[in-house]
């Protein structure tokens, strides 16, 4: 074996029952987005369906493909979508974000037309993250003409906030109050043409740390996958934190065991020189597996539930680590990356802190060629 990713749907579906709990059953939504942050699309999706209100993604392929995998649930589309896959997306039944009043507010329509169904479309107020969306001011005015085509019907009202995690920020207050402003706005004419979106902007962190901002809908990512949006949140949350758990565990096998001699240097650039002599095992993967280049001299494996340091550079397809402590490590012996052996662990979280970035990069960026294995436990 060089290496495998395993899944616990059970993990999935529990997390998903909590997270669903502390919004309510009917205003929990799950991001799936980026092959489920890694987890794989379509057999994540299906493990937590039954608990989502939405299943939400970033691109129109990302939706076709769950339809085309068996899933039922509602999906809504949360980045841009190209006109020429409009029609497809259409037939999938996903809802998309909108932040045009121009061409392709044309493109849509058009595909509606041919279709001779109406497009559910969420409307996207940028509050100031400042990426897509809508300026506050003009949200009345385009909602106004989005409310007169027949082609459209108006499913949702949404923003992105920046800055949750941050337990004493108040740009997330500032945020919510002008997404309330600009909802309060289009509501008398929404009100005139019966149409009641549901507003949503919380993602993970806000819906466990500001209970205000799960209006009608929250949206989780990384919490489905049992990982914390930041260390400050689970902090923050105390003896209220949810039971998540992690979902995703990754294993492998030592290829080589051999002896280095005091002195020798080990791997690329002599970045690591063995101090006495000891014993070294080779994991055949490396960071085009999905191993950061980051945990060169200063990540950690386990054998035989014994840690054993990263040693040297992590390779394109290797990494080298000191076996000397793993008495009976050989070739074949199984190395855990991710994930639990005996009274140790290593998490994500550890490989987000020895590559100085987040947990959210470190699973999403797990490649689809390492093998997925799903534990219906």
């Amino acid at each position: 074996m060089i290496g495998e990713i395993r899944v616990s749907l059970g993990a999935l579906r529990r997390n998903a029952r909590a997270l669903q709990t502390l919004v309510g059953a009917q205003r929990a939504a799950f991001v799936v987005k980026s092959n489920a942050y890694g987890h794989g699309l379509t057999p994540t999706t299906i493990a937590i369906e039954g608990f989502a209100s939405r299943v939400c993604v970033y691109a129109a392929e990302e939706a076709i493909a769950l339809r085309e995998g068996g899933v039922t649930a509602p999906l809504l589309v949360l980045g841009p979508v190209q006109p020429s896959a409009l029609e497809a997306t259409l037939a999938a039944r996903a809802e998309i974000a909108l932040w045009d009043t121009r061409g392709f507010l044309h493109d849509l329509a058009a595909a509606a037309r041919r279709r001779s169904e109406p497009f559910s479309v969420h409307v996207k107020v940028n509050t100031g993250l400042n990426r897509f969306g809508l300026e506050a001011g003009e949200v009345a005015d385009a909602v106004e003409d989005y409310a007169r085509l027949p082609e459209l019907r108006l499913g949702g009202i949404f923003s992105h906030l920046a800055a949750a995690e941050e337990i004493d920020s108040p740009y997330t207050m500032h945020q919510l109050a002008r997404f309330e402003r600009a909802c309060a706005e289009c509501k008398p004419l929404l009100d005139r043409h019966g149409i009641a979106p549901i507003r949503h902007i919380a993602a993970s962190a806000a819906a466990m740390l500001w209970p205000q901002t799960h209006l009608d809908m929250a949206r989780f990512g990384i919490a489905l996958y049992g990982l914390w949006p930041s260390s400050e949140t689970r902090s923050a949350m105390g003896r209220e934190a949810i039971p998540l758990e992690p979902a995703l565990s990754m294993r492998s096998s030592l290829a080589v065991t051999r002896t280095v001699a005091a002195g020798e240097p080990i791997g690329y650039g002599n970045t690591y020189v063995a101090a006495g002599e000891m014993r070294v095992g080779v994991v055949p993967l490396g960071y085009a597996d999905g191993v950061p280049r980051a945990l060169s001299n200063r990540g950690a494996f386990l054998v035989e539930g014994t840690r054993c340091p990263v040693i040297g550079r992590v390779a394109m397809n290797t990494t080298t680590i000191d076996v000397t402590d793993a008495q009976h490590a050989r070739p074949g012996s199984s190395v855990t990356l991710i994930g639990q052996d005996g009274e140790h662990s290593v998490t994500a979280d550890d490989w987000a802190a020895w590559a100085k970035t987040i947990n959210y990069e470190i699973v999403a960026r797990l490649p689809a060629h390492v093998p997925r294995v799903y534990a219906d436990d």
